[in-house]
């Protein structure tokens, strides 16, 4: 790319390009066509015909290769892409996504076991010390060296986020899931100080396992999001969908 080209604002780069490309930016604006309208050889004929026509006159030996009279291609038929796998390669290429948030798909689920949206903390009705249940993905886990092994977690739902404090003892019990979770339940009582709202830990959840159902249209279509992942679905890495910032 010419040095001008590279220093024109107007201009995106290529690699600003690709995670454009990758995170479907324009999602809202222009939805990419899933499935595609024609097969992939036509397709690529008939872009290469309208965008530069001298070109298949300038390589007559290759003409012959891209016509469907020797080489068939049976019209390429996609489903559709839903909304939760949008969400999961939105995390994957950037970490974030502005058409939904990965709890929403769980919120059914999540209710049945109790969890309350984490804005629903801040209703002034909840009593305090009164037990209570939140989930959500972990953004932050810190253990500060003043803090006497005492560890402060971040929760965030579609909502909101919730404060977590887990005491010394309840992080012994549960140090495996406190320190590697993605995607977690909390039950513990409710504290209160002015607009500053914790809930203190007693019960975990793992549900870090879950979140390959978020690419797996089948069961969630059957409102089982908690079910085991379906023979030969696609693996999902729940680090690369969120890693929390950890400070120890």
């Amino acid at each position: 790319m010419p040095l001008e080209a590279r220093l024109d604002p107007g201009r995106p780069s290529r690699i600003a390009i690709e995670y454009f490309f990758l995170s479907n930016t324009f999602f809202n604006v222009t939805p990419l066509p899933n499935p595609p309208p024609q097969g992939g050889r036509e397709q690529v004929r008939a872009t290469s015909a309208k965008s530069d026509p001298a070109r298949e006159e300038a390589l007559p030996l290759l003409t012959p290769h891209l016509s469907d009279e020797l080489f068939p291609e049976a019209p390429v038929a996609l489903p559709e892409m839903p909304l939760s796998e949008h969400v999961v390669e939105d995390y994957v290429a950037t970490g974030l996504s502005l058409k939904a948030h990965p709890v929403r798909f769980f919120r059914e689920r999540l209710a049945k076991l109790g969890a309350l949206r984490n804005t629903a903390l801040r209703n002034e009705d909840l009593r305090q010390d009164a037990r209570v249940t939140v989930a959500g993905l972990v953004l932050v886990r810190q253990r500060p060296g003043t803090a006497k092994g005492v560890i402060f977690m971040t929760l965030e739902d579609e909502t909101d986020i919730a404060n977590i404090i887990v005491w010394p003892k309840a992080f012994e019990k549960n140090r495996r899931i406190v320190m590697t979770a993605r995607f977690l339940a909390v039950r513990g009582r409710l504290q209160r100080a002015g607009l500053v709202v914790h809930v203190v830990a007693e019960r975990f959840i793992d549900l870090s396992a879950e979140l390959v159902t978020l690419r797996d249209d089948p069961q969630r279509d059957s409102g089982d999001l908690f079910a085991n992942p379906l023979p030969g679905a696609h693996p999902l890495d729940t680090q690369l969908l969120l890693k929390s910032r950890d400070f120890h």
